[in-house]
């Protein structure tokens, strides 16, 4: 059997030596048990026109892409994997494959549930080969999802009680306290200046492109105070910045809290795809939950009611589903 490999060389095994030597004398060399030669388009045209069906893998037949001139060395990578994946679900050569084929495996996808980017990334790959360089099929009217609810990850309040009692650093366990308790962005979090607090009144100063003031809860104030008093005095020199860096004129970088939000994750035994954006949209969807007014979310994250609306949409429409009362349960009057 011979194959392609992305890097467009065609690798063939002991077997076929024979056959190498009588068409590629010379511009083959072994590897292994294997024996490499590299591609172009009289290799691929040799292969496919003079060698056993039966010893020529599917993947031969993708070189076209490999050989493309107007797609990008990523691209031409993707478009390949994709197509041999393809090859490998229906089990055809390329030129046996119909547009049935192609439909099943789009639908495939779909009951698999891949993201809509990467049913039509392949929808792309397979029209390029198939219809644009093959030139037999018409794939206009394959059928893929014209649109996808993107539903925002979040964590539960357990989860999150959980997460923060985990962290016994005091700084990294008062940046998750307030991004999540006053539903802070990252950059937001990690610039505030200790000037930011207002004790008495017991709010928070937000500064950048949503500036804003919001409410601090007793017990987290209790917290920074804490944290001022047992680890800022000691370490900060000085620093403007709440959470400062080793340089103590500069704040903490994100991605050192990203990487500390990973490890206090991997700690509390919760999944690491999460980046530190779930904190502040479990803040959302908790106070969403709780009733809270769409115009209040707004005041307090800084975010516009129509982006809550469409953002938090699937979380919105259950909690409306969920308060639906039975109207024969007269127990709030009897």
């Amino acid at each position: 059997m011979i194959k392609l490999t992305l890097k467009g060389n065609f690798v063939a095994e002991e077997e076929l030596k024979d056959l190498l030597d009588y068409y590629f004398k010379g511009k083959f060399y072994k590897k292994g048990k294997q024996y490499v030669i590299s591609g172009n388009s009289y290799v691929y045209r040799k292969i496919v026109m003079n060698f056993p069906e039966k010893d020529i893998h599917p993947t031969c037949y993708l070189y076209p892409i490999i050989e493309a001139d107007n797609i990008s060395k990523r691209t031409k990578k993707l478009y390949f994997q994709i197509n041999k994946s393809f090859i490998e679900f229906v089990g055809k050569k390329p030129e046996e494959v119909q547009k049935k084929d192609i439909q099943a495996y789009i639908d495939y996808l779909i009951k698999k549930k891949k993201r809509l980017s990467t049913i039509k990334t392949s929808y792309m790959a397979l029209r390029l080969f198939y219809e644009k360089m093959m030139g037999y099929l018409d794939l206009e009217d394959i059928q893929i999802p014209k649109s996808e609810e993107n539903i925002p990850d979040v964590l539960t309040r357990k989860e999150v009680m959980r997460l923060i009692k985990s962290i016994k650093n005091p700084k990294h366990r008062l940046i998750i306290q307030l991004a999540y308790s006053c539903g802070l962005k990252l950059k937001e979090v990690i610039s505030i200046k200790v000037k930011d607090i207002d004790f008495e009144k017991g709010k928070l100063k937000v500064t950048g492109k949503n500036k804003r003031e919001i409410p601090i809860p007793e017990s987290l104030l209790e917290e920074i105070r804490k944290y001022l008093k047992d680890f800022y005095l000691k370490e900060a020199k000085g620093s403007q910045y709440l959470f400062f860096s080793r340089d103590k004129n500069r704040p903490i970088s994100s991605r050192s809290v990203e990487i500390m939000f990973k490890k206090a994750l991997l700690e509390t035994g919760l999944s690491t795809r999460y980046r530190f954006s779930v904190l502040r949209d479990s803040y959302v969807v908790h106070l969403i939950e709780k009733d809270f007014c769409i115009d209040t979310i707004s005041e307090l994250t800084g975010m516009k009611e129509n982006k809550i609306q469409n953002k938090y949409r699937f979380y919105i429409n259950m909690v409306k589903k969920n308060k639906i009362p039975n109207m024969l349960d007269f127990s709030d009057v009897a």
